[in-house]
Parts: structure tokens; C-alpha cells; sequence
């Protein structure tokens, strides 16, 4: 179904649909623990994928390295990734967590080269550097306003951008095994789940002050809603992108997905203007990550 659609296409829709799920993270944030949420989001995946994979009438086998290239996918992103990324937005905000995440196309792209051969020309080279800078000038601060966080903290989304891209990787090596997106997703969304089952009772994870009064009830439940608002948006970008690393070439699929930040940033001036400005700078990013795509699809 989704095999016929360009993979770069399918890049760019994931790019705006997991913006809209990150918004809903964020609000989410404010009342539910990451933990909570990397749990519900992965439930939510999970059950989805199922769903497509059934839908689609499934394959005729499934080769247990297949299967286990899948389960890393889900140790490396759908467990760790996923909690370092809202621990992330939690410790330095969602745009700071967007910018720093546009290291992964240094990391996807050398893995892509090394390990599976893909062909860096000048186009490419080009369009991922205008897109990584783009998104650069997209969440550009001045010097007073980032000493208010700690350098340490910056160390938390730059892991988590080396997680991701190493998934890609990890992908690609288990759908040439098993060449079903939906599959794929599945098996690593419940790996996840079930190490989360195990780990959630010694996470320590316990309500806040807020939540053990009158309203903090409400306010997790309010969290919550959002919390499944966004793993239903994030499980569709999820299924997009994994049908465009299947047919795509990482090189060019992983920088127009990375187009997620501007959206981000638009959706973050529009819901949270007191936190996001459009200034000139935020105007140069979004250009320079708009020329990046069109150089990296022309």
C-alpha cells in the first residue's frame, strides 16, 4: 500500500506528522513522567502496526535473524531513544531537543556510507548540511538565555540523535530479512514493551506533589489524553518511515525527515508563543532547511 508512494515523500509527511506528535509530548511533559509516556507511546505503536501487518495480509516467513535485527531496533529506539528523547525535552525543551537531534544526519549518513554502500554525491552532501545548519539557525539563542541550562544536560539529546541514527542501520539490515515495515515495527515496539514491564516497578517514578492533590489528578489525566494523542501521531510517522527506509536510501530519506524541526518550531510559535518567536534568524533556518530538501529530491 504504502510501497507506492515516493520514499522521499513519505520522509517528508513523517517529518510533519511526528512534529505534531512532539507538540502533544510536550504538553504531556508538564504532568506525566517520560517513563509513562515511552510506555503508552510504544502500546500505541505496537498495537498499530499489528493492525497494518494484518491488514496487508502479513509474509510467508519470519527468519530469526530477521527478527533480531528488530529487536535491536527496539533497544536502540524504541526503548532507549524514545526515553532519552522525552528526558531530553524535559531537560532542555523541545526545540533545543530538535536542534541537537539534527546530529543525527552526521551519524545516519556516515553509517549509510560505511556499512551499507549507499553513494554520497555533492547533492546530498549539500542539501543534508543546508538541512542540519537550517535547523541550527531555527532554535538560534542568544548567549544569556542558554547559560540557564547546564552544558551536561546538551549531552542527553546528542546521545539520543546517535541512537536513532544508529536504528536506521539496524533497519535496514533486518527488512532485508523480513521486508515488512509493519512487522518490524511491531517486534521493536514489544521489546520495548516488555523491558519497560520489567523496569517500570524499580524506576522509582513517583507522583509529585502536585498530583497527590486535588488537582494533580486531573492534570495527569490531562497528560495522559495527550500522552495518546501523540503515540497515535507518532506511530503513523513511524509506520511512514519505516516504508522509506525500506525503499529509500537512508541518505536521502534521513535529512528530509529531519524537516521535522521546522515544523516543530511553526507549531511551536503557534500553540506556545510566549515560549517561540519567529525572528530573522528562525526566517534563514527555515529557508536554508527548505533549499536542503529540494536540492536532496531534485
Amino acid at each position: 500500500m504504502l510501497e507506492q508512494i515516493h520514499p522521499n515523500v513519505l520522509a517528508l509527511s513523517a517529518a510533519f506528522v511526528i512534529a505534531v506528535a512532539r507538540i502533544f509530548y510536550q504538553v504531556a511533559l508538564g504532568s506525566i513522567n517520560p517513563t509513562a509516556i515511552t510506555t503508552l507511546v510504544n502500546s500505541v505503536s505496537f498495537l498499530m502496526a499489528i493492525s497494518l501487518y494484518s491488514y496487508d495480509g502479513g509474509v510467508e516467513a519470519w527468519p530469526i535473524k530477521g527478527l533480531l535485527w528488530f529487536v535491536t531496533v527496539g533497544l536502540s529506539g524504541s526503548l532507549f531513544g524514545r526515553y532519552m528523547s522525552f528526558l531530553s525535552q524535559r531537560l532542555v525543551g523541545v526545540a533545543r531537543t530538535s536542534v541537537l537531534m539534527q546530529s543525527m544526519l552526521v551519524w545516519s549518513t556516515a553509517l549509510a556510507v560505511i556499512f551499507l554502500g549507499e553513494r554520497l554525491s555533492f547533492g546530498i552532501l549539500a542539501g543534508s548540511l543546508l538541512i542540519m545548519f537550517g535547523g541550527v539557525f531555527l532554535v538560534l539563542e542568544k548567549g544569556e538565555v542558554s547559560k540557564k541550562i547546564p552544558l551536561l544536560y546538551y549531552l542527553v539529546p546528542l546521545l539520543t540523535a546517535f541512537s536513532f541514527a544508529l536504528t536506521f542501520l539496524l533497519r535496514r539490515y533486518g527488512l532485508a530479512w523480513i521486508p515488512s515495515s509493519p512487522l518490524g515495527m511491531a517486534v521493536s515496539n514489544l521489546t520495548a514493551l516488555v523491558i519497560l514491564g520489567i523496569a517500570f516497578p524499580f524506576t522509582g517514578d513517583r507522583k509529585t506533589r502536585s498530583e497527590k492533590k486535588g488537582d494533580g489528578e486531573k492534570n495527569s489525566g490531562r497528560g495522559y489524553l495527550f500522552a495518546l494523542l501523540g503515540g497515535v501521531f507518532n506511530a503513523v510517522a513511524a509506520i511512514f518511515f519505516w516504508t522509506a527506509v525500506q525503499n529509500g536510501e537512508i541518505v536521502r530519506v534521513v535529512p528530509i525527515n529531519g524537516l521535522s524541526v521546522l515544523f516543530v518550531i511553526l507549531f511551536s510559535w503557534i500553540f506556545f508563543r510566549r515560549q517561540e518567536r519567529i525572528t530573522w534568524q528562525v526566517a534563514i533556518g527555515g529557508v536554508l532547511s527548505v533549499a536542503g530538501a529540494f536540492i536532496l529530491v531534485a
